[in-house]
């Protein structure tokens, strides 16, 4: 049984729609841009590959755990206009009208919950693919597990699995946290180790494999470490900072959420409130493809 589950990043997705689109506006005059690039998506989404299973997750404005293990994380983001914010309740409005469940926890990011509801289909065995615009959730990538990376807005992705992530990186998809905790990530603030720059770090992680195994050997085998003295100095130096960094970049799959995916599965869809909700927006061009059956019309998938 070919059965899917389908897990959207409401942040990433939303953040790629508000800036590849013009700004949209309804018939209220408010801006709906990001809503209508990500209603879009959805549609493609699930007339393309027909999941058994669907969710959404989205931040809250509380402080996570990383805020608190380290307060510059993520201190470099700028935020977005209010316009951007206010369309996020309206997309859950749009959720609600497909029947499509929404996950987000104080205190906890909308990567984690990816990470938890990823970790349940894993136990359940159903095959799940990760819709965003992240790198980061590349992490996650394993044998049941593909990541539906956007690029160029929403309109274009690149499908990534195990060996898609080693070309590209020519590393593991878990080895990219050792890999980021050691190179950092200004995007993120990610402090990392100063001075070990792209190459060194890839270097030091397909040798070493990991972030513990490089420094068992700093440490316990100094003699047969073939590592450059000054590449040593600063790894021993900031080797804090460097386990701290790999604690911030490691997306979190035990997370209190939900006992089985019973709650996500999909439900029997009500065009008439769909296109009630569309028409709110002046989503002219997503009602003509509820009008050509939207849903049940297509073939496809990505296992």
């Amino acid at each position: 049984m070919n059965e899917k589950f389908i897990i959207i990043d409401g942040p990433a997705v939303l953040h790629r729609a508000w800036h590849a689109l013009p700004k949209l506006t309804d018939p209220k005059g408010r801006i709906i841009s990001a809503v209508y690039g990500f209603t879009s998506l959805l549609i493609k989404l699930l007339r393309e590959q027909k999941p058994k299973y669907i969710a959404v997750t989205f931040d809250t404005p509380e402080p996570t755990f990383r805020h608190k293990e380290y307060k510059e994380y993520k201190a470099t983001r700028v935020p977005q206009p209010k316009e951007f914010y206010d369309q996020i309740p309206l997309t859950k409005g749009i959720l609600d009208a497909f029947n499509i469940p929404y996950f987000e926890k104080p205190g906890i990011e909308a990567d984690d919950l990816i990470g938890a509801l990823k970790n349940l289909a894993k136990k359940e065995s159903i095959k799940t693919i990760i819709v965003t615009g992240d790198l980061d959730a590349l992490q996650l990538i394993d044998k049941k597990t593909k990541v539906y990376l956007l690029r160029k807005g929403i309109s274009k992705a690149e499908i990534y699995d195990e060996s898609k992530v080693t070309e590209r990186f020519h590393l593991r998809p878990k080895q990219l946290i050792d890999f980021k905790a050691l190179r950092g990530d200004p995007s993120d603030n990610i402090p990392g180790v100063p001075g070990i720059g792209k190459k060194t770090a890839l270097k030091l992680i397909k040798k070493y494999n990991s972030l513990e195994n490089l420094y068992y050997c700093l440490e316990k085998n100094k003699k047969s470490c073939q590592i450059k003295d000054r590449i040593k100095e600063k790894l021993l130096k900031y080797k804090n900072q460097a386990f701290l960094s790999k604690r911030l970049v490691t997306i979190l799959s035990k997370v209190d959420l939900i006992k089985n995916l019973s709650q996500c599965k999909v439900k029997k869809f009500d065009e008439e409130k769909i296109e009630n909700e569309f028409k709110k927006y002046g989503f002219k061009t997503l009602i003509k493809r509820l009008e050509k059956g939207f849903i049940f019309n297509q073939q496809g998938s990505l296992f």
